[in-house]
């Protein structure tokens, strides 16, 4: 049997319960002691990487202890960490007028992937963040999170909207669908208006083709992003650079949690569907499932049995 080569996971209701982030805990130790110190133990053998919606200053702090590759929004960006502490860039996809700025964090970054054309991104940004203040100003019962790239400008690289804290998730998932779908074609109206002098109208409407809405079966939140990304291609970038750590022939781990992992679970190796919380009953197209509070001890397992996968690892 293949030993397991790599874990790539979601973070934000994989490794982490997803009422914590949504709710606005931000404290950094979110993760239990007891699964952030098996994933250090694995990453000492093995790399792990991290493919998620979020943004890289909120994952980074969370994950430096163990997370070798860091893919962000979505795979919008993604940053290789640097064992030797020094940085060189890589630029994928990127517009060459674009200079990306490493801020206090330099010294961790080896390579940098950006998954984007940079005047499309400054567009759709601006269209992002227009719609965000709509929201704010007209819905302020929802909550909004904003996702930035790491590039000189701070453009918004998307945002999430989120109604978490209604008790009947449900019941108002149709409503806030359309409520977000509406305020972002009233963003994009006005945007249209005060670029009309500035980029032509074609230009302007190929661009703004591009902004994707991510919504799920039953999580209470709907993602907008500045262009259509996946998982998938985010596994890609992350799984092509993890020679940089070691010799990747075995079996590849993906874990997760809603319908933006099942392009990566369709990819995987192994895919293990995450559950953390019982009001949830995503689509998920993996193999496996086990409960959030049993993923610790079947780490655990995991390397006890010298990294070999096996179903009998997941039985409780």
């Amino acid at each position: 049997m293949k030993r397991v080569a790599a874990i790539l996971s979601d973070f934000d209701g994989t490794l982490c319960p997803t009422s914590d982030l949504r709710s606005g805990y931000n404290d950094s130790n979110m993760m239990s002691k007891p699964l952030e110190d098996v994933l250090v133990e694995i990453s000492l053998t093995i790399p792990i990487s991290i493919v998620t919606s979020k943004d890289f200053d909120f994952i980074y702090p969370k994950t430096k202890k163990f997370a070798k590759i860091l893919s962000c929004i979505l795979g919008l960006e993604t940053f290789v960490m640097d064992k030797n502490e020094q940085i060189s860039q890589d630029k994928y996809f990127l517009n060459k007028d674009n200079e990306v700025d490493i801020d206090t964090t330099a010294g961790i970054l080896k390579d940098n992937y950006l998954f984007f054309e940079y005047e499309m991104a400054e567009i759709n940004s601006a269209v992002l963040t227009e719609t965000a203040a709509y929201l704010e100003k007209k819905y302020g019962e929802v909550g909004i999170e904003k996702k930035f790239l790491k590039g000189k400008n701070n453009l918004l690289g998307g945002i999430t909207v989120n109604w978490r804290h209604r008790a009947d998730w449900t019941g108002c998932k149709r409503m806030y669908e359309g409520i977000v779908r509406e305020s972002l074609s009233i963003a994009l109206e006005n945007s249209k208006q005060r670029n009309e002098n500035s980029i032509s109208k074609e230009k302007f409407d190929y661009y703004t083709s591009h902004l994707f809405i991510q919504e799920y079966s039953t999580h209470p939140f709907v993602d907008i992003y500045i262009t259509k990304v996946n998982k998938g291609n985010a596994f890609d970038i992350v799984v092509s650079n993890l020679s940089q750590f070691s010799d990747i022939k075995g079996q590849v781990i993906y874990l997760g949690d809603s319908e933006n992992d099942n392009p990566a679970f369709q990819k995987s190796d192994i895919s293990i569907g995450i559950s953390s919380d019982d009001r949830l009953r995503p689509n998920l197209d993996c193999k496996y499932n086990i409960k959030f509070e049993n993923l610790p001890a079947v780490l655990k397992r995991l390397v006890d049995n010298n990294y070999i996968f096996s179903e009998s690892l997941l039985t409780f």
